[in-house]
């Protein structure tokens, strides 16, 4: 370590002057220089296919996804989610902590300047004579290290990536808890209409019920035919509990998802009865994933960072140079205090000559941590791309599987019915009739579990698709309009 210091400052002047003057040009001049060079990874290491394979046609979806679903209520219940959910609120609390850190990382860029003020009174006592002295002091001093190689700059910069990536973090959040708010729609929509076709279940097998208790009582039928029918309505009875318990705790937990206890009421109730499946939306370029997912975003910034802090630990093995200047003013009284002056003005250069490898060591965990990132970042928009394939093939499936549902319900039917006749004109048994009861029932609430898994395949893929929509969610947003505000561009600084 060197030390200057000249106590008191004096200004140079001629040939001093003009060397001073050129060491700073030059200091000034090498400061910003890095010695590594960072790269662009924007885009994974990973193939990026050109398209998706999609059914046609295709249409435009709207801005805010969960509106092509049609249903007011369900578009107020989701922007209300972005006001009262509190996983969402603690995303924004930790977005404040990510930009606080950012701050506090990039300050050391700027030079440190402290006030310092005091006074003194002291008491002499000289052969039985007791003296006061009064001292006051003011001082202001500056320490400041020049950033020749770029370290404070690019752990500056680091920490606003993980600012910003702290923002897509929160938007990932928002994407998320729509997802989650609509398929808690979904689901209460679903059981209201199961238990809309229990209930008309449940009046036709009582019909039935009536119908052969008085046959039965004529003397057409048997006990048995009773018992048969009993039991087949007792079966269709003992549905109620199951949809009516998943129906309230679904309440339950959409209240919670708002923000709400359990047992205060949904201020908006779904429909009982599940909307049409919208028309198939037209689906970006695999590459324009990299802009419209927050994950993924995310995770480009987080590589993007931990490049920069490989250059910083670089930048640690070169030698620093601090430069301090301090200036006092000291005098017994105040109305004298800037009467005498003490300056003095220092600098250090700091080399590291042996460390026993810490900080070649800390390159190295930088270069892995590097390596990891940009790993999963490959890994991440993988995933990304299988989840638009895996909700395409599972909606194609679900079409198929609800037009095999509806023939079976019209099959059914046209069973029952065939049974009926037969049974009442005794070419067969009574167990016929219940046999083709119970399939029709049975395939009727399957159908309206398979159109809610069909809205359900349609919903993951709106998610799996992103949207520019989540750059303009403030922590706050209006509940009239939450697109109101332009896009921001993803190197921009996050918004608080």
């Amino acid at each position: 370590m060197l030390n200057l210091k000249i106590t008191p400052f004096r200004e140079p002047q001629g040939p001093m002057r003009r060397t001073t003057t050129f060491l700073m040009l030059g200091l000034l001049a090498i400061s910003g220089c890095s010695p590594y060079q960072t790269e662009d990874r924007r885009t994974p290491d990973v193939a990026i296919p050109e398209r998706f394979d999609a059914p046609t046609p295709e249409v435009v979806a709207p801005e805010h996804w969960w509106l092509a679903f049609g249903d007011e209520g369900l578009n107020a219940t989701v922007l209300e989610s972005f006001q009262g959910n509190l996983d969402l609120k603690q995303a924004w609390a930790r977005l404040d902590q990510a930009m606080a850190q950012a701050t506090i990382l990039g300050a050391p860029v700027y030079p440190d300047v402290n006030l310092d003020a005091g006074a003194d009174r002291i008491r002499r006592d000289d052969d039985g004579n007791t003296g006061y002295e009064n001292r006051f002091r003011l001082g202001l001093s500056m320490s400041w290290e020049l950033d020749l190689w770029r370290k404070i700059a690019n752990r500056a910069d680091a920490a606003r990536l993980l600012a910003t990536a702290s923002r897509d973090d929160a938007e990932q959040t928002a994407l998320l808890l729509s997802g989650t708010v609509v398929d808690l729609w979904f689901t209460i929509q679903e059981q209201e209409q199961l238990m809309d076709v229990l209930e008309m279940q449940i009046a036709s097998s009582r019909e039935q019920l009536e119908v052969v208790e008085l046959r039965y009582g004529r003397g057409i039928g048997s006990a048995l035919q009773v018992l048969q029918q009993r039991l087949q309505l007792a079966q269709v009875e003992s549905e109620v509990p199951t949809v009516r318990s998943l129906l309230e705790t679904t309440r339950n937990q959409l209240a919670v998802v708002l923000g709400r206890p359990p047992q205060e009421p949904i201020l908006r109730i779904p429909e009982p009865m599940l909307p049409q499946l919208p028309e198939f939306p037209e689906l970006p370029a695999p590459r324009d994933l990299l802009e419209t997912r927050p994950d993924l975003r995310a995770a480009y910034k987080r590589v993007a960072a931990a490049d920069l802090e490989v250059a910083a630990a670089i930048a640690d093995l070169l030698p620093t140079i601090r430069l301090s200047l301090e200036g006092t003013f000291s005098s017994p009284s105040l109305s004298s205090l800037f009467d005498d002056t003490i300056s003095s003005i220092g600098g250090s250069l700091l080399q590291p000559v042996f460390d026993a490898d810490r900080r070649g060591a800390e390159v190295d965990r930088r270069r892995a941590i590097l390596q990891e990132r940009a790993e999963a970042f490959g890994e991440q928009f993988l995933i990304a791309l299988r989840e638009i394939k895996d909700a395409i093939d599972r909606e194609i499936n679900q079409i198929e599987l609800l037009e095999d549902i509806t023939r079976q319900v019209e099959i059914a039917s046209a069973t029952l019915a065939e049974a009926r006749f037969r049974y009442a004109n005794g070419q067969n048994e009574y167990l016929d009739v219940i046999s083709a009861l119970q399939s029709l029932q049975g395939v009727q609430r399957r159908e309206v579990t398979v159109r809610k898994e069909l809205l359900r395949s349609r919903a993951n893929l709106y998610l799996a698709l992103g949207g520019d929509w989540l750059r303009n969610l403030e922590p706050t947003p209006p509940v009239e309009d939450v697109a109101s505000e332009p896009t921001q561009d993803m190197n921009q600084e996050p918004r608080a």
